[in-house]
């Protein structure tokens, strides 16, 4: 990396040096001000990037000042980063001129990966054809996360729609990201809409918005997640669970660049990127009428597939070093590793939930030690009691959905949170395999 000159802006001195501390150890120039001296520390240093923070207080005060800076100086790339962060604050931050959005915690790997990401080409390097922005989150050395990075930095640089295909808990919102990161789209809103999470009643208000009127209680006109992110990326987890009628609007949206507010009668111009995600089997659901052909095309322009954490072992102890390292930041704790034995037993298990459900062990690893443990530990007995009950579970999808309704006496929110899926993705799953009811 080139010597950028970086300003920190931020009313705290001891995140400021937090934050300089590491701009010095990537070989930044750097200064910091507070939020008041800002303007004028911008024009006499013209530095090239500055990174402004909100903190919990008015976080719409720091987009106020970045909206300011941006209109003076626009030649300099902002950088915003959040203590507290919300979708909404996301979007307003990044419509105010911030190219780079984090939030706590985050990483020296991470600011680097930013800061690169926002200066000139030249000065960082060419990328080659397999690199990419914030890449290294994709942690593994293993042939299929090599090869997962690949793909993602072809398809990045495509405008084309992206599904994207793996099992609960392999990472698909990450790759979303990724792909949006390294994207022409990059500076614009990357919007995040869990479709298994939102009511179907209510899941077209999300995608389109509303008119003032449009139905009791809608008192004021509201913009749709689509419109909300016009230019930028759209992520539409678990796109398998949108019902039939909510699939065709979203595909008249698709087809024709447009939306309409319920209630509404103009049309709203629409560019945005669909990246979508499913772990069901959608080629399946289309012979079975539940979803539709024509926006299942629409949706696999490009095809992304992400492998299970049984079929990438090796990458197994760099996972836990990497959740260790933030873990015990985050938990007060100082363990350094995991012993021969620990390290052996989770390589072993065959974790169904795979790297989300990696992390909520090495959480529960570490929660379950006392506070003042360090060094290299061993797996806590309440921890290797989980785990070896796990191990004698079925490992088939209708073996482990069958396992946990019974656990359950079939109470199906429980069910759900035990397979760490949706109650609408249970639904649809019992009716996949046929489990229609108590034996």
């Amino acid at each position: 990396m080139a010597n950028p000159s970086v300003l920190v802006v931020d009313a705290c001195p001891a995140l400021r040096k937090r934050i300089s501390d590491t701009l010095a150890s990537l070989g930044c120039e750097h200064s910091g001000v507070e939020p008041q001296q800002a303007e004028g520390a911008v024009a006499r240093h013209r530095p090239d990037i500055v990174i402004m923070t909100a903190g919990t207080l008015d976080p719409t005060a720091t987009v106020d000042r970045l909206r300011t800076l941006h209109a003076r100086f626009a030649q300099v790339s902002y950088m915003f980063i959040a203590a507290i962060s919300s979708e909404d604050l996301a979007i307003a931050a990044l419509q105010a001129g911030a190219r780079r959005y984090l939030k706590e915690p985050w990483t020296q790997v991470m600011l680097e990966s930013a800061i690169k990401a926002l200066l000139p080409r030249d000065s960082v390097g060419t990328r080659t054809s397999d690199s990419l922005v914030d890449g290294d989150r994709l942690i593994g050395r293993s042939a299929a996360i090599r090869q997962l990075r690949g793909e993602v930095a072809r398809v990045a640089s495509a405008n084309s729609n992206v599904l994207v295909l793996g099992e609960t808990g392999t990472g698909k919102e990450l790759v979303a990201e990724l792909l949006h990161l390294n994207s022409p789209r990059s500076a614009r809103p990357f919007i995040c809409i869990n479709t298994a999470a939102i009511p179907d009643t209510l899941l077209e208000n999300e995608l389109f918005g509303h008119e003032r009127g449009a139905f009791t209680g809608a008192t004021g006109t509201q913009s749709g997640k689509l419109a909300a992110a016009h230019q930028g990326t759209v992520f539409l987890d678990e796109i398998g669970d949108v019902s039939l009628a909510t699939q065709a609007k979203l595909l008249r949206a698709i087809e024709n660049k447009a939306v309409y507010r319920l209630g509404g009668t103009r049309t709203l111009h629409l560019d945005v990127r669909i990246i979508a995600a499913t772990n069901s089997d959608l080629e399946h659901a289309i012979e079975q009428g539940h979803f539709r052909k024509d926006l299942y095309y629409r949706l696999n322009v490009v095809r992304v597939e992400l492998p299970p954490l049984r079929d990438r072992v090796e990458d197994i102890p760099l996972l836990i070093g990497h959740y260790l390292l933030t873990l015990n930041r985050q938990i007060g704790r100082s363990v350094q590793g995991l012993s021969a034995r620990a390290m052996d037993t989770l390589c072993e298990y065959h974790w169904p939930g795979n790297v989300r459900e990696l992390r909520n062990v090495v959480e529960a690893l570490l929660v379950n030690l006392a506070p003042e443990t360090t060094g290299i530990v061993d797996v806590p007995p309440e921890v290797m009691r989980q785990l070896t009950r796990a191990m004698g579970a079925p490992r088939s999808e209708r073996e482990r959905l069958l396992h946990a309704l019974t656990a359950t006496n079939w109470n199906k929110t429980k069910a759900a949170g035990q397979l760490r899926m949706s109650r609408m993705t249970l639904y649809r799953k019992m009716h996949q395999y046929g489990v229609a009811a108590r034996p």
